[in-house]
């Protein structure tokens, strides 16, 4: 699998800003753009997307300079600036976004600890949340490194935590979670359902205790059933004057799987969605369920719904934006062919949120797709292909939610080496 994503258990949320609509008149229209980070070279493959076919057409200067060893990117709301996720370098990178979807750096900010590999933007697009795989305490567990968000200039701001105290009396400058983990998102939901609020979800895909390299010291041959081993969904509160995060009364979801098999989550209005690489028809599942009182994660109605047999290992989910359907990207067994890389789709229903598979259920895309990502009209959707450094976009038919060829451009785009992630952003003028 992906040298980044398990071999180093990095990356997990799609970070795409969703703004406007194509062509409009009097001269006001949104123009859209796509961003690609690449772990070979480090850099940021930009693009145009035409909102009338669907081809991509690179922006002037692409690709441009990273920090070492990207794995996410998130646009500000607003979508005047892009955050990059600097795994080599435990950063984040904030560049300003320009007319023509030209880049530019702007700073660095340094994370808590080390291996950052997911980040999120809060409900109220306030805060940004770091997850660090390696905590500065030597625990083994994971953090969250908080940042408040200057929307007008991009500026972050560490935001400590109030709860918690060093030995000399001093704010800790992170929020710790559990063991592994490989991705954050965050989710939201009414008072009228009893959950009240908005909460940070980290998913902890765990160690297996005996795997060498990569287990922190306190976990190296763990027992069975201890924390280190024991994949989960850990849930924090958060304040959204302040980005402050503090733990509910609930326990982590413990997660009926094995270790590192945990790949990806992901919330789209009441629905959370995990895929479980390791179960299921030999293809691996998707664990769906909804946000009840607190934040707490429930198991949805009947419960896991298997992926296609012919597609294993489910590496990311997203919605359609009326939700309607949900889209998953599997990545494939083998490291460079593509006979099994494809993305499933589902129908969601509109009551009980469980899932149906489409007819067809399946679609090809360029061997590893590893991210997803819809454009701002909801036209089309991209899927980002690690093994053979391409993008595949398809056509949403938008009332069966089957996805056909562009009608226009290339089957399969050349992007960056090793690409990790895949952001979308609209801009209206």
């Amino acid at each position: 699998m992906k040298f980044w994503k398990y071999g180093r258990a990095a990356l997990a949320l799609m970070g795409s800003i969703i703004l406007g609509m194509s062509i409009t008149c009097c001269g006001v229209y949104t123009s859209g753009y796509m961003f690609v980070t690449g772990a070979q070279y480090s850099q940021i493959g930009a693009y145009k997307i035409d909102h009338d076919f669907g081809y991509l057409t690179p922006v002037t200067g692409s690709p441009f300079a990273s920090g070492p060893h990207p794995v996410q990117e998130a646009v500000i709301p607003g979508g005047r600036f892009l955050a990059v996720l600097n795994e080599g370098s435990n950063s984040v990178s904030i560049y300003t976004i320009g007319g023509a979807g030209v880049l530019y750096f702007q700073a660095n900010y340094s994370t808590s600890g080390s291996n950052p590999i997911s980040m999120t933007v809060s409900p109220t697009g306030n805060y940004l949340y770091v997850v660090d795989q390696v905590a500065p305490d030597g625990s083994g567990r994971g953090d969250i490194t908080v940042f408040s968000i200057d929307p007008s200039i991009g500026k972050l701001t560490l935001v400590t935590n109030a709860n918690t105290f060093n030995t000399n009396g001093s704010q800790l400058p992170y929020f710790e979670v559990n063991y592994k983990p490989v991705q954050v998102i965050t989710g939201s939901a009414s008072a009228a359902t009893g959950a009240g609020g908005s909460f940070v979800y980290v998913l902890d895909s765990a160690y297996a205790a005996s795997a060498g390299s990569g287990v922190p010291a306190a976990c190296l041959n763990a027992p069975a059933g201890s924390p280190c081993t024991v994949p989960d969904v850990f849930l924090y509160q958060i304040n959204n004057s302040t980005g402050q995060l503090t733990l509910t009364q609930n326990a982590p979801l413990v997660l009926n799987t094995l270790p590192g098999a945990a790949s990806t989550i992901y919330s789209s209005g009441q629905y959370v969605w995990i895929a479980d690489t390791a179960n299921g028809a030999g293809s691996g599942r998707i664990l769906p369920f909804t946000i009840g009182g607190g934040g707490v994660l429930q198991t949805l109605v009947g419960g896991p719904v298997n992926n296609p047999s012919t597609v294993p290992f489910p590496d990311a989910i997203l919605a359609s934006s009326n939700t309607h359907f949900l889209y998953v990207a599997n990545f494939g067994p083998g490291p460079i062919t593509q006979p099994n890389s494809n993305i499933s789709a589902f129908t969601i229903d509109a009551t009980n949120g469980q899932l149906t598979p489409l007819a067809p259920d399946i679609y090809p895309t360029g061997a590893g797709p590893i991210w997803l990502a819809i454009d701002s009209t909801n036209q089309y959707i991209y899927s980002v292909n690690f093994n053979d450094n391409t993008i595949t976009g398809k056509v949403i038919q938008q009332t069966t939610g089957q996805l056909s060829p562009l009608l226009k451009g290339s089957v399969a785009q050349p992007t960056v080496g090793q690409p990790t992630y895949i952001a979308v952003s609209g801009r209206t003028y």
